[in-house]
């Protein structure tokens, strides 16, 4: 496939005829209405952002569009005609592809076989494999992805799998490639690539539909946007004709603002303090305090060591070295359970994968770290548990019965059960990392509620892990930015901002507290010639620099 073709806004807006109609779907789930009634078009040659809470019918929608859902009613239909895929192999057969957040992808095979999957070049009976590695390296080249295609994907990074499913899924016949929070796990460089390379479809007349929480990636990248809320259709609209504030109204049905909200009330002594802080080879020389009432921020480009830092005064680094104190007293971090019994508790970034168990019932992932307080005799007690799970999920409005499984909630109340399993044991320092990775803007703000009761009334001390800079600067009392494995800066809030922040991040800042210039780049390097950049395709700036590739 070749990638060649004029820039332009969307190719062929007005066109009579849609690449792709939802013509009154509904799908109920028994007494559950996912979607309902939804109708609206997606043109050819388009980015067509689809934006929406959790829990507003997005996913349900791609899983009607691909065949993997079928509609309780209505129907959709693919450049006029009407289908009903019965799989996502028939979809893609048919030009219709998705490509989802985590990649589905075959771990022990190579890259050029996933990426040929289902059409395997043949001579005659046997597989031509020479022939499967040229189209490989043809797919990815096109896309301006550099991997070896005879790598197994099981060791491949997050973002090289997604870009192993994305060449999978573009094909010289592609009219509607879906993508679902493509880049939450990507870092700044790869989001440019992808920029990239949906502009590049767009302008050979692919419909991309780009599914994101990030409202800035959004803004640089949708000729049209649609909105969903509570599986209701509300809006479809040219994306210059809704500005921000307007487009969060339609999301979440009110106006909702991610603002600093001032601290009135006092800090109080040192909770958590470390000293000399190192992992050889991951960050060393850390030093800090979290105080009581305070929330610190913590913001640097990926592979930084930020999470690495939590995850050393948590107990999960046995090489560390320095000194932790709780309350003025030191303590060995020696494993999560000692920490978690001095009132320290971690919530990692993987929620699905760490945070949770989506197996079981909200009831039964809150009641686990208090395991021990709940049973009698080595019983678990249900009328504790329940009543456990009861208030929390009354504290964090979370939406579910306590008999629920977790896997049936949406992203944003997933975090809330996973926040609310270790705020029952009553802890006294709360490392987030991540703490609104992937939930929407209406959540996201509920959440940052949360977090400042729990420091401003509770007295916690918080420490908070974020590649998103405006929720930084929103929900920080102090912010500190590490830089190579080493803090770079420790500013306070009235001093912050964006351009202060990346400029410590990336060594640029001046000053004392700027850390010394080192031999590798701070970030990845520019892109090679015959990249994205350079075969004439617009990228945007990306909006959410740092994000952690886990």
């Amino acid at each position: 496939m070749t990638m060649d073709a004029p820039r332009g806004g969307p190719t062929t807006v007005g066109s009579p005829t849609p690449r792709l109609r939802i013509a009154g779907v509904s799908k109920h789930f028994e007494a559950v209405r996912a979607l309902d009634d939804v109708s609206f078009d997606f043109a050819p040659g388009e980015i067509h952002a689809l934006v929406g809470e959790n829990g507003a019918g997005k996913s349900t929608l791609v899983g009607i569009i691909t065949g993997l859902l079928e509609p309780t009613a209505g129907h959709v239909e693919l450049d006029g005609e009407r289908v009903q895929f019965r799989n996502p192999l028939q979809a893609r057969a048919a030009g219709v592809a998705a490509v989802y957040q985590d990649p589905n992808l075959f771990p022990h095979l190579s890259v050029a076989e996933n990426i040929v999957t289902g059409q395997y070049p043949r001579r005659g009976p046997v597989l031509d494999r020479a022939a499967m590695s040229r189209v490989a390296r043809e797919r990815l080249h096109d896309l301006g992805f550099d991997l070896d295609v005879d790598r197994l994907v099981a060791g491949l990074t997050v973002a090289e799998a997604q870009f192993v499913e994305i060449a999978r899924a573009v094909s010289a016949d592609l009219k509607v490639l879906i993508l679902d929070e493509p880049t939450s796990a990507l870092t700044p460089g790869e989001a440019r690539k992808l920029y990239a390379v949906a502009d590049r479809l767009k302008r050979l007349g692919t419909t991309v539909v780009w599914i994101s929480h990030r409202m800035e990636e959004v803004r640089l990248l949708a000729d049209t946007l649609t909105v969903l809320r509570d599986g209701a259709h509300v809006r479809t609209a040219p994306a210059d004709e809704l500005d921000d504030t307007e487009l969060i109204r339609l999301m979440v049905g009110r106006s909702v603002a991610l603002e600093r909200v001032p601290r009135t009330e006092p800090l109080g002594p040192a909770r958590l303090a470390v000293d000399g802080l190192g992992v050889p080879g991951v960050f060393e020389d850390v030093s800090f305090e979290v105080r009581e009432g305070e929330i610190v921020g913590v913001a640097g480009l990926v592979g930084s060591g930020r999470s690495e830092i939590a995850q050393a005064i948590f107990g999960l680094s046995p090489g560390m070295v320095g000194t932790v104190r709780i309350d003025g007293e030191r303590v060995n971090p020696r494993s999560p359970a000692a920490m978690a019994e001095r009132g320290v508790v971690y919530l990692p970034e993987d929620r699905d994968a760490e945070g949770v168990i989506s197996s079981m019932t909200i009831a039964e992932n809150v009641a686990l770290p208090s395991i021990r307080r709940l049973s009698r005799l080595g019983f678990m007690r249900p009328s504790q548990e329940r009543a456990l799970a009861a208030e929390q999920r009354t504290a964090l409005s979370i939406k579910g019965r306590v008999g629920d499984l977790v896997s049936s909630l949406s992203g944003g109340n997933r975090q809330k059960v996973a926040i609310a399993r270790w705020l029952a044991t009553d802890p006294q320092v709360l490392l987030l990392d991540e703490p609104t990775h992937g939930i929407d803007v209406g959540t996201k703000a509920q959440v940052h509620d949360i977090m400042r009761d729990l420091a401003r009334r509770r007295r916690m001390a918080i420490l908070m892990i974020s590649s998103d800079l405006p929720e930084v600067l929103a929900v920080s009392d102090r912010v500190l930015v590490i830089a190579r494995g080493r803090l770079a800066a420790d500013l306070p809030i009235e001093d912050a901002d964006q351009e202060s922040i990346l400029a410590a991040a990336t060594g640029a800042a001046g000053g004392t507290d700027a850390v010394e210039p080192a031999d590798e780049p701070a970030d990845e390097p520019a892109d090679e010639p015959g990249g994205p950049a350079a075969e004439g395709a617009s990228v945007p700036a990306d909006p959410n620099p740092g994000r952690s590739p886990r």
